[in-house]
């Protein structure tokens, strides 16, 4: 009965084509700031690695630059600024940003609502700030960014996908023009010449601008609360926790190096609560005579670091990703070189 929600689609629709119109006719008008802002976003809702993707330019850049970092830290208590500390608790700042800077220790966090706001506190308190990063700020025009870097999922790419409710569209595919790159995501080493050349040209219908691949590679596993390696999974059974928007590409890697016996599946940012962890603990606890581990993903550990406790002396461990892309030097260095050519004067 999906298309029962067409009608609200259409009007989603025509609300936020109206509110894109107002601000490419100069009515609303969109602040800009003499700092490098690259703005990471997408035209749909979850999935399509955003955070993901803002932790590959983060490790790109901090190398010669200080960053920072603006989210509206999803789902946290409350709206207002706030700088993440590695002690935080992820129901203050949210699970993502609690994450980015605990991999960036060295980097600034902030969450606010307020995007424009977030901007002018960082420059005005942090002189030594050379680029600011806005992780999902594609819809957020009252702030010209720089540089736009539009993501797509392989799986549901813009051009196929209809607007909320009916589909998981937050504005109209037209305004794919506004990106500066377009980033297909979650491709795969099977992913075929003959299928990006389609999606290049199912993307050039919208926008002209250079279209980019990238894929997810697994990195080592590690203990939630302790961060010790595991060398080889394939001795174990897993029991699978994950609070994310799609698990395909996860549970599909795990299938080729181990068995999942249970997998605890939650929406996407779910608020573990001690009955889940009691449930989950259970199972675990209910199994013998087998090898076992829990295990999450990276973002899901952020929110299970509260239960130390329960977890003591149970494996328990999450596998950290990265991104990769296809031509990764010449993506690098067009973002190093609009850094080079922006940077404001301390």
């Amino acid at each position: 009965m999906n298309f029962l929600l067409m009608p609200v689609a259409i009007l989603f629709r025509l609300i936020t084509s109206v509110r894109n119109m107002l601000f490419d006719l100069g009515v609303f008008k969109s602040n800009t700031f003499k700092i490098p802002i690259i703005c990471v976003g997408n035209l749909s809702v979850g999935g399509t690695g955003k955070t993901p993707h803002t932790d590959y330019i983060t490790n790109l850049l901090k190398q010669n630059y200080n960053v920072a970092i603006i989210s509206r830290g999803y789902k946290r208590k409350g709206c207002s600024f706030k700088y993440v500390e590695c002690h935080n608790n992820y129901s203050s700042v949210g699970d993502e940003p609690l994450m980015l800077k605990r991999k960036h220790p060295s980097c600034l966090v902030v969450v606010c609502g307020n995007r424009v706001k977030a901007i002018k506190k960082i420059i005005h308190e942090n002189s030594k700030i050379d680029i600011i990063l806005l992780d999902d700020g594609f819809q957020h025009r009252w702030v010209k960014a720089g540089m736009n870097i539009l993501l797509t999922s392989i799986n549901k790419p813009f051009y196929l996908d209809k607007h909320l409710p009916y589909g998981s569209l937050r504005e109209n595919i037209k305004e794919s023009k506004r990106a500066d790159k377009i980033i297909i995501t979650n491709t795969l080493e099977t992913t075929n010449n003959k299928e990006i050349e389609n999606i290049k040209k199912n993307v050039a219908k919208y926008s002209n601008k250079q279209c980019l691949f990238t894929e997810i590679k697994y990195l080592q596993y590690k203990n939630i609360f302790n961060k010790n390696e595991l060398n080889n999974i394939n001795e174990y059974n897993v029991i699978l926790i994950s609070g994310i928007a799609n698990t395909n590409a996860l549970t599909n890697y795990l299938k080729k190096n181990t068995t999942i016996i249970k997998h605890f599946e939650f929406k996407d940012h779910h608020n573990f609560s001690k009955e889940d962890i009691n449930k989950i603990l259970l199972y675990y606890n209910s199994i013998s005579n087998i090898k076992k581990l829990i295990l999450t993903t990276e973002k899901d550990s952020i929110r299970l670091l509260k239960f130390e406790q329960e977890f003591a002396d149970i494996p328990a461990f999450y596998l950290p990703i990265k991104i990769k892309f296809q031509n990764q030097a010449i993506f690098d260095e067009e973002l190093k070189e609009y850094v080079r050519k922006n940077k404001r004067n301390s």
